[in-house]
């Protein structure tokens, strides 16, 4: 069983690692990176979801073949990455993911986000990011680090804010379970995941903020390995 990963807003491969190491040997994790970020630091930011979608799902392609079984991930800003490919696995009839795991993202449209793509509101930007707990104390106040990350971030915010959930036409009948925190996004608007995912949709709950993944890892991935498993 493969478990393919979408990563957050600023992020690269390694966010993964700690559930990597958690998961192994039951479930193989296989972080995508997206263009512009971490290994692919040289590349162009996508311009929206659908270049997004359209390069992780040929990243895909050159990893699952036909008799694999694997399931997808997105946490963050790679909850909306998961559904877009998602959606163009089922347009391109390939084998279908036994699982959908959604994490830290309501299926909620940000527009406000798009003004972020202005260099003009980069103390928005980082604002924003640490509002949400990404960023080590140490590293607030440094120079050095906003100069690499703060484009990537400003890219990435950018993307989130052009996307309409009211142009996601999905009814999926495939397994999901939507890990939240009630702090970071309350069940009155993460539950509307349901209205997409109509079969089964389960709702996890943890505490602490955007990234309450950090404290609670293992958790997760028991509640994974509980729902992977078990489908071999």
């Amino acid at each position: 069983m493969k478990l393919i990963c979408f990563t957050c807003a600023g992020g690269n491969a390694s966010f993964y690692d700690g559930l990597k190491k958690i998961l192994t040997p039951s479930i193989e994790l296989v972080a995508l990176e997206y263009a512009g970020h971490g290994r692919r630091n040289r590349e162009a930011f996508y311009q929206d979801f659908f270049e997004l979608a359209e390069d992780m799902y040929e990243n895909i392609s050159n990893i699952i073949n036909e008799s694999d079984d694997y399931a997808l991930m997105g946490y963050s800003m790679g909850s909306i990455s998961a559904v877009e490919v998602l959606q163009l696995i089922l347009k391109n009839n390939r084998k279908l993911p036994a699982h959908i795991f959604l994490a830290a993202h309501e299926p909620y449209t940000r527009k406000e986000l798009v003004e972020y793509s202005n260099k003009k509101n980069d103390d928005q930007v980082r604002k924003r990011t640490i509002d949400f707990g990404a960023i080590p104390e140490s590293l607030i106040d440094n120079k050095s680090f906003w100069r690499i990350y703060l484009p990537i971030y400003r890219a990435d915010y950018s993307i989130i804010g052009k996307y309409r959930f009211e142009d996601l036409n999905l009814k999926s009948n495939i397994p999901a379970t939507i890990f939240y925190s009630e702090e970071d996004t309350p069940y009155e608007t993460i539950n509307l995941w349901g209205d997409y995912f109509t079969e089964k949709c389960d709702f996890v709950k943890y505490k602490g903020n955007h990234f309450f993944i950090n404290e609670h890892c293992s958790e997760i991935a028991e509640e994974i390995k509980n729902r992977l498993v078990t489908v071999r």
